[in-house]
């Protein structure tokens, strides 16, 4: 017996509160795009875990699910597609809770995604993550509570407009935090202005969630481009800049001028995104980031996923 697993990728578009002041942190804005995804097959009948292709942190993260599920069966995980690491696209969450989930399944262990989570140590900052693995769309989380170990509650779960291409170029040869530097970048930033929580606030309420529901890629555009230089110029101290690199701010310029309608940074980066109105303006976006990015690296056009992780028997 064998499980397919597949999950959706998910964009990070910002943090709404890190002043704390109202003892919450954070606050996270994301959403689920179809590609790149995780996609594989598990099947347990081996004395030890095998990962095909062989990939050291695909079989971490199979020897991790194993340890959280308490089993000591080993299992072979076939791999058809993988999100690359440390590029803004959330490859951590989704490939573990894909193996864990799928693992589970085979066993007929019965956990749920949030316990999965906790177990493996993901939501300890955003919620995004395993919300988007168990029902995608786009995302906004409540921030956490310090003095409770549980995942960000979910404020809303929206359908986002399929029909607004999303372009993404992904630069090679530069790569964002891991959890430990994240970590320590967390603890160098200083507090942050009240102004810039109640101004991002205001946007998510006022002009970007409507420009979602009422499928205007224009006003949702115009506010997430706000937020994104307002959460950009706070981290600028521990990134070097409102983006993580030169190469990274060329992209974002060049689909700017290009007819992209909302652009960013995912989370870390390098990976920046551009909100685009029909196929057309999408591809005069592509071809002009292919352009100036040359070998440096890949272009991709992807669309939201308004459904979650798949996983089923085969």
């Amino acid at each position: 017996m064998r499980v397919y697993v597949k999950t959706p990728s998910r964009l990070h578009l910002g943090m709404i509160d890190l002043s704390g002041s109202l003892g919450r942190l954070y606050g996270s804005i994301g959403l689920a795009i179809s590609k790149p995804s995780f996609e594989a097959t598990l099947e347990l009948g081996l004395p030890d875990v095998m990962i095909e292709p062989y990939d050291a942190f695909l079989k971490e993260a199979a020897e991790r699910s194993r340890s959280v599920l308490g089993t000591v069966n080993g299992f072979a995980v076939k791999v058809m597609e993988k999100i690359p690491r440390h590029v803004g696209l959330g490859s951590g969450t989704q490939t573990l809770l894909g193996i864990a989930a799928g693992l589970a399944n085979l066993l007929d262990i019965k956990i749920s995604v949030d316990e999965l989570a906790i177990k493996l140590g993901r939501g300890t900052r955003s919620g995004i993550g395993t919300a988007v693995f168990k029902h995608g769309g786009f995302i906004l989380d409540g921030g956490i509570n310090p003095d409770r170990k549980i995942i960000p509650p979910i404020i809303t779960r929206i359908d986002f407009p399929e029909k607004w291409p999303i372009v993404l170029a992904i630069p090679s040869g530069i790569r964002g935090l891991s959890e430990e530097e994240e970590e320590t970048a967390f603890k160098n930033l200083g507090r942050q202005p009240e102004w810039i929580a109640d101004r991002i606030s205001r946007l998510v309420l006022m002009k970007l969630i409507p420009g979602i529901l009422e499928e205007d890629v224009w006003e949702f555009g115009e506010a997430l481009n706000e937020i994104q230089k307002l959460v950009g110029t706070y981290f600028s101290s521990v990134q070097g800049g409102i983006f993580s690199s030169e190469l990274t701010h060329l992209c974002i310029k060049t689909m700017l001028e290009n007819g992209a309608a909302g652009l960013g940074q995912s989370s870390w980066g390098p990976t920046a995104y551009g909100f685009t109105d029909s196929m057309k303006t999408a591809e005069r976006v592509a071809s002009a980031l292919r352009d100036v990015l040359a070998d440096k690296g890949i272009v991709l056009v992807t669309k939201a996923s308004n459904s979650g992780a798949i996983i089923r028997r085969i």
